[in-house]
């Protein structure tokens, strides 16, 4: 009776070590994503992906208005980039800035 119960208890363990390393991954990632601010005429495509709701499309959106028009002169500009508004700019602001 004890092997089994002990097999029971070495099972569940096994069978739960991968969901604590993926949670801890995942916390590991979104403490990367939480890094610090960026400067916006520098970053690149990746490094615009890891702000909160921009994917490549609007990655590459930024980049093709910084190509276009020139540097940043400040974070509010980004709602110039098309498919980005004030709603956006609230959650990645922190994470930006622009040198002067």
């Amino acid at each position: 009776m004890r092997y089994i119960i002990a097999a029971v208890i070495v099972a569940l363990t096994c069978a739960m070590t991968p969901a604590v390393v993926s949670a801890q991954e995942t916390q590991d990632t979104t403490l990367l994503n939480q890094s610090a601010p960026m400067d916006l005429n520098l970053a690149t495509q990746e490094e615009l992906m890891q702000l909160p709701g921009i994917g490549q499309s609007k990655a590459q959106a930024i980049i093709d208005y910084r190509t276009k028009m020139g540097r940043f002169l400040e974070v509010d500009q980004l709602t110039e980039v098309k498919g980005i508004g004030e709603k956006m700019l609230t959650k990645v602001k922190a994470r930006l800035f622009v040198e002067e």
